[in-house]
Formats: structure tokens, sequence, C-alpha cells
């Protein structure tokens, strides 16, 4: 029963997800705001997770408070997400979405930390994708939902949907087993995560490059459909069919880890995103444009499972909140928060090409050093006593 309220977490969360964070560009830009305003406003939502997230983090494994961090942060994001409506002036809007941005901080690493301990207690960690695909299956029945019958003049509903699947998740939170951590940790031992480890710091460092990419897709995609003339429905089917592939690759990603290993894996899914990048910039139509955003789901795939279970391999099992929220920080956080104000600057010449290009080039660098970091061996680390 416990792997099944895990699954209606992930799904309900990506329905919300899936309905309002693609259209958050979009919703911004209906309300007057300047391409700088804009690129300011999305980039500051990753941005300010990424200050706060290894803090979240620290406190999840040092006062072994995991599930109500979930709890608190879906709650807290379902009722401040609704302030979006009742205001179009950018000043009111940055501090909305700092805050919000905050407090909705600790929920990814956390639930993902809640689950690699349930499953470690049956030694299936790598079935984590099992649990974590049940949200690709949210988001793409979402995005067909809101491409069809949100984009074209009901974007505020997208908002009040959005904060019902985050009240209803803050629900289900209390039915998923919380942590308990046996060893007292120390607060030094966690800041020295990074600083004792130069296998994670490449991986990190490759993945803020390859997050730079996702944080500008996730929020331009839409708007780079609309500039081809496509329908609403296209805009939904293809941000679903982006997804699609999540489905089989985390399913599947037991299977793929056990027969080529955790690196493979990885590097194989995430060279599929500069392909895609070089596609964006050269397609101009629709219908061709669609099918190939099914590249993103294949790398997506091997970020949210492989990734996470090869962060839990490579650091303390005490500080496995604190090593999820590293890794989230760094993927839809700092690399995010650089991309969406480069995105918001670039945006001014009018044409999302010039954003495709910025995602070649880093999207390339990213993927050379993850697959370095990833062939870095270090000595095992100590679990913490």
């Amino acid at each position: 029963m416990i792997r099944f309220w895990f699954k209606l977490f992930y799904a309900v969360e990506f329905v919300g997800v899936g309905i309002f964070m693609p259209y958050i560009a979009m919703y911004f830009m209906r309300k007057d705001l300047t391409s700088a305003q804009v690129g300011t406003l999305l980039a500051l939502t990753p941005f300010a997770g990424f200050i706060v997230q290894p803090v979240w983090g620290m406190i999840s494994d040092k006062l072994n408070v995991t599930r109500l961090l979930v709890t608190i942060g879906c709650w807290s994001t379902s009722v401040l997400v609704l302030a979006f409506t009742v205001t179009d002036r950018f000043e009111h809007l940055v501090w909305v979405v700092v805050l919000m941005s905050m407090l909705r901080a600790p929920i990814h690493p956390n639930v993902a930390a809640l689950a690699l301990d349930h499953l470690e207690q049956r030694g299936k960690q790598d079935e984590y994708g099992k649990f974590r695909l049940w949200g690709s299956i949210g988001f793409i029945v979402a995005t067909i939902f809101a491409g069809g019958l949100l984009f074209e003049d009901n974007l505020t509903l997208t908002i009040y949907i959005y904060a019902g699947t985050m009240f209803v998740i803050g629900g289900i939170s209390f039915k998923l087993p919380d942590r308990h951590i046996s060893t007292e940790v120390q607060w030094k031992d966690g800041l020295r995560l990074i600083a004792d480890n130069r296998e994670l710091r490449l991986f990190l460092l490759g993945i803020i490059c390859i997050g730079l990419t996702l944080g500008i897709t996730n929020q331009y995609l839409v708007v780079y459909l609309n500039e081809l003339n496509a329908s609403a429905w296209m805009i939904g089917a293809t941000v679903a069919f982006s997804a699609l592939p999540e489905i089989p690759i985390m399913s599947y990603a037991e299977t793929f880890i056990r027969k080529w290993g955790l690196r493979i894996t990885m590097v194989v899914g995430v060279i599929a995103l500069p392909i895609r990048w070089l596609c964006n910039m050269l397609i101009t139509d629709p219908n061709i444009a669609l099918p190939i955003q099914a590249l993103h789901g294949v790398a997506i795939g091997s970020l949210l499972c492989v990734g996470v279970i090869y962060i839990d391999s490579i650091l303390p099992k005490t500080w496995r909140a604190s090593g999820q929220a590293l890794y989230v920080s760094s993927l839809h956080g700092l690399g995010p928060s650089i991309g969406l104000f480069l995105a918001g600057l670039l945006m001014s010449s009018g044409s999302t090409r010039i954003l495709w290009s910025l995602c070649l080039g880093v999207g390339i660098i990213g993927c050379y050093i993850v697959n370095s970091a990833m062939s870095v061996r270090n000595e095992p680390i100590p679990e913490v006593r």
C-alpha cells in the first residue's frame, strides 16, 4: 500500500506541474510585463529554490523532519500561488515568486529521500523509477488537457488547478513513511559534502550546465511553438509528447542500470538534449517539431531517475536528503536560474532561435562534464558515526 501512496503523490503533483509550469511564461507575458521582467521572474523561481534547498536538506537530515517538510512545502505553495491572480505589478510578483519558491523547495528532494529510504529497506533502490514514472504519466495527461482547454483564454485557471493539486498532495504526504535516522549527524559534515568529494563537485557542475538548458526549454517551449503558429491542441500535445519517453525509460531503468551501469545509462540519456536543441534551431514546421520533442523525455527519464540513484550511491545515507537537495538545486535551481535570466535578455531579439543556440553549446559542455565526473572513482565515503 505504501508504494501506492508514493505513486499517487507523484501522479497528482505532476498533474499540477503539467498544467501550470509550461504556461507560466505566457501567463506573465499576458500581464503586459517586459521580456526582461518576465525573464527575471522566471529566473528568480529556480534561484530562490537553489539558495535554500541545501539548507532544507541539512535541516531534514539533522532534525529528522523529512516528511514534515514535504507537508509544509505542499500546503504553503498551495496558498502562495494564488497570489499570482491578485496583482499585475512586477515588484509584488517578485516577492510572491521568491517566497513561494523557497517554501516549495523541500518537496522534491525530501520525497525522493523518503522513497529511496523505503526502497533501501527492501534492497530495491534501483526501482525508484517505478515510483517516479507516475509523475510522468500525470504530466502527460495534464499537458494534453491544458493545451486543449486552457491555453487560449483561461490561463488563470491553471493557477487554481495547481493550488488544488498541491493541497491534495499535502494530505497524501501523511500516508508516506517517514525516515528514522539512527546516527546523529553533525552540521559540519553536511557542509563538507561537496568539499570532500571531487566526483560530486564535477557531476553537479555538469548538471548545472544541463539545468541551464532545461530551464529555458521548460518555459519557452510554448513560446517557440506559438512562434511556429501551432494550434492550442498541438501545443498541449507537443508538451505531452515530450514527456512520453520518460515512462519506458523510468520503467526499465533498473534493467538498463544492471546491464550498462549508471554512467552509460545516464550519458546516453542526456546526449539526446544537444540533438534536440540543434533541431529546434532548424525546424520551422510545428508538425515536424512535435516528434523531435520526444528527445526531451529520453534525457529527463535519465536525469530524474538515474541521476537520483547515482547521487544516492556516492553519498552517506545519513545525508540522503541533503544529497538530493544538492542535486535538485543544481538541476532545477542554479542552472535554470542562469538560463532563464539569459533568456530574458536574449528574447529582446524577438525569436527563440538564439535560445536554442545557447542551449546547444552549453548542453554539449554539460554532457562532457557529466561523463567525466561519472568516470571518477573516489574512495568510499564512510558513514558519519
